[in-house]
């Protein structure tokens, strides 16, 4: 694989890690542990080899913890996340269709699904 290819991989990883974002936070949580943004970053690294901004992450915890994904409570000066009920009801019915959800990606790459195999 050359490096325009790689670089067009990296984003592409890029991309679905950031529009997923939610997602991964909640499997994260799922263990019922607490965690703050800066685990969640080290974590998102440690899985994707891909260091997020901390703004897109935090971002995205603020987005959950409105939607009542998502429990923010301050604790040793800093901000901890629990997974609250209603997080963990979602989680579970994504994780019923996770693999609707790999279908569906498998199509969009695949080279009949996207129409690649046209290209010329």
């Amino acid at each position: 694989m050359g490096s325009k290819e790689r670089s067009l991989l990296r984003e592409i990883e890029k991309r679905i890690i950031n529009s997923f974002m939610d997602f991964i936070l909640l499997a994260m949580s799922g263990n019922g542990d607490c965690f703050s943004g800066y685990e969640a970053i080290k974590y998102i690294h440690k899985q994707f080899h891909f260091l997020p901004s901390p703004g897109t992450v935090y971002s995205h915890l603020y987005a959950m913890e409105r939607a009542g994904w998502l429990r923010g409570v301050e604790e040793n000066k800093r901000r901890v996340y629990y997974l609250t009920e209603n997080g963990l009801e979602f989680a579970q019915k994504f994780e019923r269709i996770s693999c609707n959800a790999q279908k569906l990606f498998a199509k969009v790459f695949s080279s009949n699904g996207a129409g690649f195999n046209h290209l010329p």
